[in-house]
């Protein structure tokens, strides 16, 4: 196709024009000023998103408000916070636990040796993207060892600067017996499968989160793996309240505790969210209590 008949990209609709858009198809807005300097700092595009749940045929549903939509990109907004706050010590616990159960049992550079993981390509593939992060850190550590070690890094040093992703790609190549020794770290009974599972689908989330990605009436696209005792409870699978549910069992119970009273909070905040759009379903809170 020639440049010529190359579809022509439009410039975005003015701020009023969008605002129009929406009233066209049924929304109703009480403050055309106020909603206009929302779309200026949040964008017509995301905020449709979130206009999804409240739209049949393209026309809104009725009563449904302007401020309606942004309290859902609000809640959207402040879940995400809290969840990257607490997935954050999952996170620096697992590279912790790694870096320690190899050095342990190969040597601080035994994470350089393929013969210590199930998968030799996932190896290389993970030293790849390791030696990547570090030849991009400016980190004072990673200097104070190229200068002093030349180069050498312990895995203790080296994993600060993985990804969540390469955390749990990491775990998910480890021997069995590595992968079973960390699990017990945690909470007695983890199953190391159940743990490599949720790691990935903790990491999809996380990055979810630093993208500003929308949570709110999205599936996940893994099933999610239960404890065999939890089995049978009322979860719905591939939702964000499964992998919320699962992440109890990586969390210290004090950490935790304080953490479900700020969902509890958020929840209570925006009454008007249908939480159940995440899978949260009435004893979504006595789920939450540790056992």
């Amino acid at each position: 196709m020639s440049d010529a008949q190359q579809p022509q990209v439009k410039p975005p609709l003015p701020y009023d024009q969008q605002l129009n858009r929406f009233k066209e198809r049924g929304l109703i807005v009480s403050d055309d000023s106020e909603a206009l300097e929302i779309l200026k700092r949040v964008s017509y595009y995301r905020l449709t998103a979130y206009a999804l749940t409240f739209k049949k045929n393209d026309i809104f549903t009725p009563g449904t408000t302007f401020e309606t939509i942004y309290r859902h990109y609000e809640f959207d907004s402040k879940l995400r916070n809290i969840l990257m706050e607490i997935i954050e010590h999952v996170e620096i616990a697992f590279r912790t636990h790694i870096a320690h159960e190899i050095a342990n049992n190969f040597g601080p550079l035994g994470y350089q040796n393929s013969s210590h993981f199930r998968n030799l390509i996932n190896h290389e593939t993970f030293i790849n993207e390791l030696t990547k992060s570090i030849d991009k850190s400016k980190d004072p550590f990673i200097e104070w060892h190229r200068t002093r070690y030349q180069g050498q890094f312990p895995s203790w040093v080296a994993f600060e600067v993985l990804t969540f992703s390469s955390i749990s790609m990491l775990y998910k190549n480890l021997l069995l017996d590595n992968q079973k020794s960390i699990a017990k770290t945690f909470y007695r009974g983890l199953d190391y499968t159940e743990i490599s599972n949720w790691l990935h689908l903790l990491s999809v989330v996380r990055n979810r989160c630093a993208h500003y990605s929308r949570l709110f009436n999205q599936s996940l696209s893994l099933d999610i793996k239960f404890r065999s005792i939890d089995r049978n409870l009322d979860i719905t699978n591939r939702t964000l309240f499964a992998v919320i549910f699962n992440l109890k069992y990586l969390i210290k119970d004090s950490i935790w505790i304080t953490w479900v009273t700020k969902l509890e909070a958020l929840i209570t905040e925006y009454r008007e969210v249908d939480i159940r759009l995440l899978g949260f379903n009435e004893e979504w809170h006595r789920l939450l209590e540790k056992k």
